[in-house]
């Protein structure tokens, strides 16, 4: 069995794994938030329960790191249906210090945990300034930060697939069978977005 490169996987709430209904601005929410109007506003975002699913079956521990109000997020979780999936709900603070923490109580290394999440000033630059890897959802304004990206959480299983094959020798086979994996998945538009970089790699293009 190939080892799993990460083992730890921490995901924003607001963004990432839930969206406002219709293409709304969160904005709109968030001058008059409250729990009820919270269950009214979002929805949880296309594929996201079943990547939890797999994810759970994949990885050691999984968590969320919000910056979100604890009843608000959750009525959320509790409405999706998606709470008990989660190892840890951290909430509020610096997330990359938040995760740190969490990783040297729980003795876990963070070169085996990954982040996730939309917002770059939040969920990217303060995980990687602790030495944690850090990976943004696709969203219209996060376009201008460099990272590397997913089209949404439920392209995720996938990704960490890659993340193993490229830490994997003689992979080559396998990547043509991720090729697939993600092309069924979300087309292959979706999969230069999601993992081409990986994959030339691999090729030794």
């Amino acid at each position: 069995m190939m080892g799993s490169k990460f083992k730890h996987v921490f995901l924003d709430a607001e963004g990432t794994l839930y969206v406002p209904r219709n293409g709304k601005s969160r904005w709109e929410f968030w001058a008059d938030p409250s729990p009820e109007a919270a269950l009214e506003f979002f929805e949880l975002d296309a594929g996201v329960f079943e990547a939890l699913v797999k994810l759970r079956e994949r990885v050691d521990s999984l968590c969320i790191v919000s910056m979100n109000r604890e009843d608000i997020l959750g009525a959320l979780l509790d409405e999706f249906g998606i709470r008990d999936f989660f190892d840890a709900i951290l909430l509020n603070g610096d997330k990359g210090k938040r995760i740190e923490e969490y990783l040297d109580a729980h003795g876990f290394d963070r070169s085996e945990a990954v982040m996730v999440g939309d917002m770059p000033i939040l969920d990217l630059y303060p995980v990687r300034a602790v030495g944690v890897e850090a990976i943004l959802v696709d969203r219209h304004y996060n376009r201008k930060a460099k990272a590397e990206r997913i089209p949404g959480v439920s392209d995720l299983p996938c990704w960490l697939r890659m993340a193993d094959i490229a830490e994997a020798p003689k992979s080559r086979v396998a990547t043509l069978d991720e090729f697939l994996c993600a092309s069924l998945n979300r087309g292959e538009d979706a999969l230069a977005q999601a993992g081409t970089k990986r994959l030339i790699v691999l090729s030794g293009a």
